[in-house]
């Protein structure tokens, strides 16, 4: 922990080598995944709860589900879940909760909670001794947050399969993920540098993104910068930009902007548009640039935000480089009660 001390410039940190062999770990649950969910005797609402990055982790499959299923789904975070106390917690629900450490009190809280009014529980986290997973009688775990994410898109799978939906080809384009997200990673790199280097110092770090992207653009901000590097920053959905934030874009406001394929595009161009004539230097992360061998053009969409994951946290470890904050430290966050 550097508890927020400045440690100096650093070359950046190799790309970590465990990220293909979490992904492919995570794969091979998916047996009993798909088992868990078709085992369930009633399931007619679907809960994702988590807190803080975890939240945001989890919007890739709730965008997945909200186009692709017909049991309703929300996500909420951990706290609020539990204070609610939505009577539909219960036989028929499925919740499934994010928590990478395992550790977030609020979230094993919400999982003991939901577990006691009868809902199935479960939960994807990194650490079985955990206090997430000794919460609740089954407990997906992954190796790293890759992997956690791998584990989402499973279990949003395995729903649609209860539906009767054929989700082959969503399985194929997730067993060619590992490799594919190695290129994209490796190829993002210069951009990567070039991005952290132009937005070091800018007084408020604005990413503006849409769809099945919205939560890694979240993650980004929240997690990387604010969190870890003591910066202002903030997502912006793409819509919601124009209801408000443009306003304060003018020609010395630099952004990023992220791209997906998903059907939510249009939102993110008109943004582009926007910023191509008003705003100061944009910095364009698009998933249609993404070198991603095997994956078929039509699912090209459903893997994005699981690559996006990936090359967000390279775009950190450039940032943390040039601007000599490691992302372990914290000013507060696990310093003392709070």
């Amino acid at each position: 922990m550097t508890d927020g001390t400045f440690i100096g410039i650093q070359p950046v940190k190799d790309i970590p080598g465990d990220i293909r062999g979490s992904q492919e770990h995570a794969l091979t649950l998916w047996p009993e995944i798909s088992s868990y969910v078709l085992g369930l005797p009633e399931l007619n609402r679907v809960y994702l709860v988590g807190a803080g990055g975890s939240l945001s982790g989890l919007h890739a499959a709730q965008y997945f589900l909200d186009r692709r299923a017909t049991t309703p789904v929300t996500s909420v975070n951990s706290d609020e879940f539990y204070y609610r106390a939505s009577p539909g917690v219960g036989p028929g629900a499925l919740v499934i909760l994010l928590s990478a450490a395992g550790m977030t009190p609020e979230t094993a809280k919400a999982a003991s909670w939901a577990q006691e009014r009868g809902a199935a529980v479960v939960a994807v986290t990194l650490n079985a001794e955990g206090a997430l997973a000794q919460a609740v009688n089954t407990a997906f775990i992954a190796k790293n947050g890759d992997g956690n994410q791998v584990l989402l898109q499973l279990l949003a799978l395995a729903i649609l399969e209860r539906e009767g939906q054929n989700v082959s080809t969503e399985l194929s384009a997730l067993d060619a993920l590992p490799a594919a997200t190695e290129t994209a990673v490796q190829a993002f790199e210069p951009y990567a540098a070039k991005i952290a280097e132009n937005m070091k110092d800018v007084p408020v770090t604005y990413l503006i993104a849409s769809g099945s992207l919205q939560g890694m653009g979240t993650t980004f901000t929240s997690c990387f910068l604010q969190e870890m590097q003591w910066m202002h920053a903030a997502t912006i959905n793409a819509n919601e930009f124009f209801q408000g934030a443009f306003e304060v874009f003018d020609k010395n406001t630099k952004s990023i902007l992220y791209l997906g394929e998903d059907e939510t595009r249009p939102m993110a161009e008109r943004a582009d548009r926007f910023l191509e004539e008003y705003s100061g230097e944009t910095f364009r992360v698009d998933s249609r640039e993404l070198e991603l061998p095997g994956i078929s053009p039509e699912l090209r969409a459903f893997v994005a935000p699981l690559v996006f994951y990936t090359i967000s946290f390279r775009l950190a470890a450039h940032y943390a480089a040039v601007r000599g904050y490691s992302l372990e430290g914290r000013r507060y966050m696990w310093q003392f009660a709070y």
